[in-house]
This record gives C-alpha cells, structure tokens and sequence, in this order.
C-alpha cells in the first residue's frame, strides 16, 4: 500500500549547500535501493520534505531521519493513502529558494518560509509545484 508522508522539521544550524548536497546523495542512493521517491526544500532553516513509497519502507524511513541530529522540531505535517506516486521521477528532488519558490509561497499567501503556517494540502501542493519548476 502506496502512501505520502509530508514533515517538516527545523535545521539545528544554517545549512550550507554543501550540506544539503550531502543530503541529497545520501537520500538519492538509499531511497532507490528501497523505491521511495520525494522532494525536499529548504529555507529559513527550516525542512520540508515529503517521501512516497511502501507504507513499511516510508515508515522506517521517516523513523531514520527523525533521529538525525542535524535537525530537531520534527512534526509530521501530513500522512495519507495514495493510488500512485507524485514524485515517481525523483528519487529525491531538491528545490531551493529562488524567485519561483517565492511565488509559490505567495501563491500560498505566504512571504517568507514556515512550513508549519502551512495546512497538509498546502505544504503538498507547494512541493508539487516546486518539483514542476
């Protein structure tokens, strides 16, 4: 059974982009080895990513990179059912802040970056669109 898991968390210290590279090759060769797929940004410190997979895989996962202790303030913002996956071409797509990720935060009403003024369906659709750009 296909699911979404959508959290966000906040970083312990700014990242650099060298940081969120290592991130991404890490995640970009574990998450195929176990067919799931997502997309991440960050800005502000803060973390929004959202994973897609098999329920079990999603699950311990999530429970990995909860403990990593580059980040802290982890809350799962969303958690559903899917028929299929969104992010399917990705094993882990990155975003990060340019003029376009602004304009889908004011699309959202937003200004600046804070995940948690985001409802569930907000938080997925934004990273929806930022995977599009």
């Amino acid at each position: 059974m296909l699911v979404r898991l959508t959290y966000m968390s906040r970083a312990t210290r700014d990242m650099s982009l060298q940081d969120i590279q290592d991130i991404l090759q890490v995640a970009r060769e574990n998450n195929q080895g176990i067919n799931i797929c997502g997309m991440l940004c960050y800005d502000q410190r803060y973390f929004l990513q959202t994973l897609e997979g098999e329920r079990d895989q999603v699950n311990e996962l999530f429970l990995e990179i909860a403990e990593d202790p580059r980040h802290d303030d982890v809350v799962i913002v969303g958690y559903e059912y899917i028929p299929a996956t969104t992010f399917g071409s990705w094993d882990m797509g990155f975003a990060p802040a340019s003029d376009q990720f602004y304009q889908l935060l004011n699309k959202l009403g937003q200004n600046t970056f804070n995940p948690a003024d985001m409802t569930p369906e907000q938080a997925v659709s934004f990273l929806t669109g930022l995977a599009a750009l």
